[in-house]
């Protein structure tokens, strides 16, 4: 199944996802690079804090222990203050924070921003207790933080160096926003740009394929498809312009030849028509009767055949061929033919032998009209009843064209005047013909006669 998605779509379907992907990737691959390095520096730089706490609180402790004043309260409360004042110049920002607990996660000092009122307070706080020398990062004091956390054993404290996670990472979540910024405005671009370059690679085809379409559906070979490059398609498009110029010659000789030939068929049907008509008044002028009979009978044929729903050409032959329908009297001595009085059974059975001298005289045509009109000859005195001749054929086994004409004779024969009777009127013939349904005469066809009488009766002439 052919697909009936354009070139303009698929290449927008084909190009703009991979360009978009592209695009977004390197947008966030670069965006994670930039992460990747403030990071580590923002790290390194929470590290460099903690280590210069970390040496001042020792260098303080090995002073006083060489003074051996490490074991005096009132020195060691000075040493803890000095630590604290050395630990609040280290802060910067209000979102850094350093937290001192003991052993048993209690609080010593918290030095910087103030925990959440809300806080459970560092003693429950599981966080707190938890807090081991290192990197860490996570909830502390109702916070999300990180840091880095280092031992003072000499007081058994765990030092807690740490910042807002959400300051920390300002810079590189800075970073990202700008990436994807940009990514955003590459996408856009990059779209205008693929939106305007397939627009021009596709035009030109869109164009041909349109001048094709037209030209299908129009039949009009005069269309041709402006060129502008001469790449590919402008070759393409001279070929077609060149081909349809081609067919266009081509086409108009044609359809002269086929003017020509119609008129010689229509010429031809037209001979074979008036000779098979000619054929039929040979029988009509030796029985004496009017030459309108055969035109009358291929009318009325014709007209059944209409009702019955044949095709143009079906009604054609039926009604040319219906005038051979008693060629075969031609063969019956004018003794019998002419004679004036009644018929003795020989010679009635003599008269019947008609209908097989027709059929015989015309059967090995090739003419399609006469070998119908030998079908018509043979069985058109047939009767649904089986009691016809020549064969006694009962019902569907008499040829439909048979039975038409058999219907149309035997009306237009008491319609007319005669030497020997006179014409019955329409109304007449057509009771006749109703009383013999499904005796004489095909009762779908005596239906169909009857609900168009009033067509046959103004065809009468």
């Amino acid at each position: 199944m052919r697909s009936s998605i354009g070139l303009r779509t698929k290449l927008y379907l084909l190009i703009l996802p991979l360009i978009l992907v592209v695009v977004l990737l390197s947008g966030v691959l670069s965006s994670l690079a930039a992460r990747s390095v403030l990071v580590p520096i923002a790290t390194r730089l929470l590290a460099y804090k903690a280590e210069q706490l970390r040496d001042y609180a020792y260098s303080e402790w090995e002073a006083l222990g060489a003074l051996g004043l490490s074991e005096t309260d009132e020195y060691r409360a000075a040493a803890e203050e000095s630590f604290r004042s050395y630990a609040t110049s280290l802060l910067r920002t209000e979102s850094e924070m350093i937290l001192v607990v003991d052993d048993e996660g209690r609080s010593v000092m918290v030095i910087g921003a103030v925990p959440p009122a809300d806080s459970a307070g560092p003693a429950a706080d599981a966080r707190v207790r938890d807090l081991s020398p290192g990197w860490f990062s996570g909830d502390l004091l109702g916070e999300d933080r990180v840091g880095v956390v280092f031992r003072f054993d000499p007081y058994g404290w765990r030092v807690a160096v740490t910042e807002r996670q959400a300051v920390f990472f300002t810079e590189s979540q800075a970073i990202v926003r700008t990436h994807i910024g940009i990514s955003l405005v590459a996408t856009v671009a990059t779209i205008a740009l693929v939106w305007v370059f397939v627009g021009y690679v596709v035009r030109p085809i869109e164009r041909l394929s349109g001048t094709i379409s037209e030209v299908e559906r129009t039949q009009d070979m005069s269309r041709r498809v402006d060129v502008e490059f001469a790449d590919e398609v402008g070759l393409l498009g001279d070929e077609f312009n060149r081909m349809i110029s081609s067919l266009e010659a081509n086409y108009s000789r044609l359809e002269a030849a086929i003017d020509a030939e119609t008129q010689a068929r229509e010429l031809a049907i037209a001979r074979e028509e008036e000779t098979l008509l000619l054929l039929g008044r040979v029988s009509d002028f030796r029985d004496k009767e009017t030459a309108k009979h055969l035109e009358r009978i291929g009318t009325y044929t014709g007209l059944l055949s209409r009702l019955l729903g044949h095709t143009q050409e079906q009604t054609d032959l039926l009604r040319r061929a219906s005038a051979l329908h008693d060629i075969g009297k031609v063969a019956i001595s004018d003794t019998i033919l002419l004679k004036p009085g009644k018929l003795t059974p020989e010679e009635y059975r003599a008269m019947q032998q008609h209908t097989v001298f027709g059929y015989e005289l015309l059967k090995d045509s090739k003419s399609a009209y006469l070998i119908k009109g030998a079908e018509i000859a043979l069985t058109h005195h047939e009767k649904w009843d089986g009691s016809g001749y020549p064969k006694g054929l009962v019902g569907t086994e008499i040829p439909l064209s048979g039975r038409i004409v058999a219907v149309v004779d035997v009306f237009d024969a008491l319609t007319s005047e005669r030497p020997y009777k006179a014409a019955w009127t329409p109304e007449a013939a057509r009771d006749l013909i109703v009383s013999e349904r499904g005796r004489h005469f095909d009762p779908d066809l005596v239906d169909a006669f009857l609900a168009n009488f009033e067509l046959f009766r103004e065809m009468m002439g």
